[in-house]
């Protein structure tokens, strides 16, 4: 099973990005990812933060500075963007970081942000199924074509097309905190790896088996994986019952990952604690060197 990070970009520097990155290069986690915005409206501001750099660009970059570890988005909102801009956008990354890219997608929740940008909020569902078909036809041919509701085209070369084949992995995010039934049905016939942010073990479990039986009946059992997103969150002793997951001391998160290894995970990404950057990295190094021995991830 790989490990992972989320980098909150929007309380960092670019600069602050590039320190992190390097720093999980160096101490041998597996991947490290960027949120997609790209207007702050007042409740993502809330939430988050105001400062959103474009994460095709910032992977990009991020790409050539390391050499190892796995660059990737969580999650490109798909209905933001032409989705042949999106198909070009991550392909470019694919290829610039030697086909170390994950492709994370979700439909977005921020209304007002849909509204600004002359989007269709309602239909964000939709338009994100044909948008990953209209990406993945994109990818797999140099002569693509494609006839749908919301977008048509032929007759044009595209490349360069992903380095990864048959593309990068295709990750898929829902709604915060809960088993959403559009994201395990998407990932079911259309994903690589469910991407669930903020569910506890138990709920986790459930959409496992769910998604299984979904993709059973789409023909693709085997080829979905799980790659959840949790809060990495340190407390200076044992928090015992009532924690959240991949909350407490280093035994207890621990043993969160050996239970979510067991439950068929084969890749966790966290969200790292907020604040300075040197408490960033500090969780970093404790989640290498005290939590994975522990967990026995190899």
């Amino acid at each position: 099973m790989k490990l992972g990070v989320v980098l909150p970009i929007w309380q960092l520097s670019v600069t602050d990005a590039e320190k992190l990155t390097l720093k999980a290069e160096e101490l041998g986690l597996d991947g490290v990812f960027v949120p997609d915005h790209i207007l702050a409206k007042p409740a993502t501001t809330q939430h988050y933060g105001p400062s959103w750099p474009d994460p095709f660009s910032l992977l990009a970059f991020l790409s050539g500075r390391t050499r190892r570890i796995q660059i990737g988005a969580s999650v490109i909102v798909l209905p933001y963007r032409n989705p042949l801009v999106t198909a070009k956008a991550a392909a470019t990354v694919d290829q610039v970081s030697s086909g170390r890219f994950i492709f994370g997608v979700g439909v977005g929740w921020d209304e007002e942000e849909f509204r600004d940008l002359g989007l269709a909020f309602r239909q964000r569902g939709a338009i994100t199924d044909e948008y990953l078909k209209i990406i993945k036809a994109a990818w797999a041919s140099d002569v693509p074509s494609f006839s749908g509701k919301y977008f048509s085209f032929s007759g044009a070369t595209f490349a360069p097309r992903p380095l990864q084949k048959p593309h990068p992995p295709i990750w898929v995010g829902g709604m915060p905190g809960t088993l959403s039934s559009p994201a395990m049905r998407r990932v079911a016939e259309l994903g690589d790896a469910w991407h669930p942010l903020g569910l506890g073990l138990d709920d986790l479990e459930k959409g496992i088996g769910k998604i299984r039986e979904m993709a059973t009946k789409a023909g693709r059992r085997d080829a979905i994986g799980v790659a959840p997103r949790n809060l990495l969150a340190f407390t200076d002793r044992a928090k015992g019952g009532g924690r959240a997951a991949f909350e407490g001391s280093p035994e207890e998160i621990g043993a969160d990952i050996r239970r979510a290894q067991a439950l068929g995970c084969h890749y966790l990404t966290f969200d790292l604690p907020r604040g300075e950057v040197g408490g960033m990295a500090r969780a970093m190094e404790r989640l290498v060197k005290e939590v994975k021995p522990i967990a026995s991830v190899r």
